[in-house]
């Protein structure tokens, strides 16, 4: 792995490469203006939740929007590496990972408000959806989004830009870090951070260990992504964890 700083007329196209700024820091920028295009959709008034669909869209354009042709091939979008068996073994890999957030949730906080499934059961507000329509439908308006617009997206961030302009400038191993903590925190609206009438709370222990396990989880989309070659493998395990997750959720909630 080359551990000089990379050209950035090399990884980030015009007029990003103009700026003669280091891809790593770059990736970094971005990641700060799409964490808080999310927090403020999260926390934000109604009005701003449509922001969470445009940042989304906007990680979704990430590669054609800032990187080279070249750029896009080195962070994975590229046909080879998307056989049949990677995708297959990827898609175990994800939902074995979905079902261990879900096991260990339970195991450390029950039902706890600890518990980050927990926090996303609430987030369903699962009475009123269920009020309206069957099951079966309301887990499909939950669960396709999510295996859709979040997987992609923040699979081309993180595996993808993160991942790649982190080991360009250092290792494998820093990049696998480091996006993998990034992408605990940037899930800390999930569960971790609490807005209420008396304002922010941050649960300081769960929150602190549903970083570290997203972290692990991230590590776990990163090999599919780094053992295929492709950023494919690593879009398919995510979708998958959070099928698996959302699944073992919605029919058997923490209560």
């Amino acid at each position: 792995m080359n551990t000089e700083a990379p050209e950035p007329g090399d990884f980030l196209c015009a007029p990003w490469n103009y700026i003669r700024i280091a891809p790593w820091l770059f990736s970094l920028l971005v990641l700060a203006l799409l964490a808080a295009m999310r927090f403020y959709a999260v926390f934000g008034p109604p009005r701003a939740r449509i922001l969470f669909l445009a940042h989304c869209l906007v990680m979704w354009a990430l590669p054609f929007l800032v990187l080279t042709r070249q750029g896009r091939r080195e962070i994975g979008l590229r046909k080879q590496g998307n056989s049949a068996k990677a995708l297959a073994l990827s898609a175990l890999a994800g939902v074995c990972a979905g079902f261990a957030i879900y096991a260990v949730s339970m195991i450390l906080f029950g039902s706890s408000l600890d518990n980050l499934c927990v926090s996303i059961r609430d987030s369903f507000q699962l009475d009123q959806l269920l009020a309206v329509m069957p099951r079966a439908a309301a887990f499909a308006i939950i669960v396709l989004p999510a295996m859709i617009l979040t997987p992609i997206g923040e699979e081309i961030l993180f595996r993808g830009v993160i991942q790649q302009s982190f080991a360009m400038r250092w290792n494998l191993p820093v990049a696998t870090i480091v996006n993998g903590l990034a992408f605990g925190l940037i899930h800390l609206h999930v569960h971790g951070i609490v807005h209420d009438a008396a304002g922010f709370h941050l649960r300081i222990v769960s929150a602190t260990l549903t970083v570290l396990f997203l972290a692990g989880v991230s590590a776990v989309f990163t090999l599919c992504r780094l053992r295929s070659g492709s950023l494919y493998a690593a879009m398919v395990a995510h979708a998958a964890c959070n099928l698996a997750m959302i699944g073992a959720i919605f029919f058997y909630p923490p209560v």
